[in-house]
């Protein structure tokens, strides 16, 4: 379709109103952003080094720290508002950013003791409040990075090991599921929805290299917490993927108990069982369906390339014999390829389907 068919198609959906917008016939080439944004960056780190070298005394002191940080972040507030359209001027504010941020959360790593949770809310706090007002999309996927680390950091400070996770794959899927949502107000939502997705892939890696624990391990907490609340987050994600999953076939028309839900939901308690031993299938398979559900292809590659990378990590990662990891391989082949036979079996493809496949 053309532009004003498509048009026509998002305001019958109620996402978007008033007129087509005109063609921007005046945007740059990709290649000249480019250099203007590396522009933007070495003239934003000359001018950090030529303030930094003058303002040393911001490192011995707490308040100066977060005094000088606090104006950083309104400078490059007030260029994101007043030239949102310049690359060289969104680099540049980019760039004094996130050097601000870092000066700021060092003065609060000065003023607070390190590990209480006050630090980690104040953090969360600040970052949320980035997230809210910069309207800049790299920034907000930054800061809602740091938000939801500073959200798992909280949590681990407070003895609840293991329910960032649950919580952050809840809002990943409460942001993508909804199209009115990350499409009717993109620019918010989107990079959040990203953001998202950059921590939670960082959270369960650290789980599956045995980070967590070791970082966590000599905090004071419960000890009933350290050893279920894995345990308990690998349950929260699988409660969200059980109902990512039943949106997922509402919208597809297709009631959760069909064949198809049925299926769907035996195939994702199953995953869940795996997820217990190798942390973060779920979390990818969850991302890979969110993926194919928008038809974003961003979503769905880093789904599909955690997904690969969290089973290699584990096979790699097993304190087993070569041959029983090879027999592993090998029941895991049969198995899929038993499942495939299954799934063209009890849901045959149409001869169109086939025929738009190929």
């Amino acid at each position: 379709m053309d532009r004003a068919q498509l048009w026509e198609q998002l305001q019958v959906h109620g996402l978007a109103e008033g007129d087509l917008p005109p063609v921007n016939a005046g945007t740059s080439s990709w290649h000249i952003r480019l250099m203007q944004s590396i522009a933007g960056w070495i003239g934003a780190l000359f001018l950090l080094g030529c303030v930094g070298m003058g303002l040393a005394f911001v490192i011995d002191s707490a308040v100066a720290a977060l005094v000088v940080g606090a104006i950083g972040c309104l400078a490059a507030y007030a260029i994101f508002r007043v030239a949102r359209d310049n690359d060289f001027a969104t680099q540049f504010g980019l760039a004094i950013s996130l050097a601000a941020q870092a000066i700021f959360v060092f003065g609060l790593f000065k003023q607070f003791e390190f590990g209480t949770s006050a630090l980690y809310a104040l953090v969360l706090v600040f970052e949320v409040t980035l997230v809210v007002l910069v309207p800049n999309f790299i920034h907000r996927v930054l800061t809602t990075a740091t938000a939801a680390l500073a959200l798992w950091y909280l949590l681990n400070s407070l003895g609840l090991y293991g329910i960032a996770s649950g919580i952050l794959t809840g809002g990943l899927a409460w942001v993508w599921l909804d199209p009115r949502r990350w499409a009717g107000n993109g620019a918010l939502w989107r990079p959040i929805g990203y953001g998202i997705l950059l921590a939670l892939l960082q959270i369960e890696s650290m789980r599956l290299f045995g980070w967590s624990m070791l970082l966590w391990s000599s905090a004071e907490g419960n000890d009933w917490w350290m050893r279920y609340g894995w345990w308990i987050g690998t349950a929260l994600t699988t409660a969200v993927l059980l109902w990512s999953a039943t949106r997922m076939l509402a919208q597809q028309d297709i009631a959760a108990t069909s064949k198809a839900g049925l299926a769907a939901v035996g195939a994702i308690l199953l995953l869940s069982v795996l997820s217990l031993k190798a942390p973060g299938i779920a979390t990818a398979v969850l991302i890979l369906l969110l993926g194919f559900t928008t038809g974003n292809r961003i979503l769905m590659g880093v789904g599909l390339f955690a997904l690969l990378a969290f089973v290699s990590r584990y096979y790699y990662y097993m304190q087993t014999t070569l041959l029983l990891k090879s027999a592993v391989l090998a029941v895991s082949g049969g198995l899929l390829l038993g499942a495939r036979l299954v799934l063209h079996r009890v849901f045959p493809a149409t001869p169109e389907t086939e025929a738009s496949h190929a």
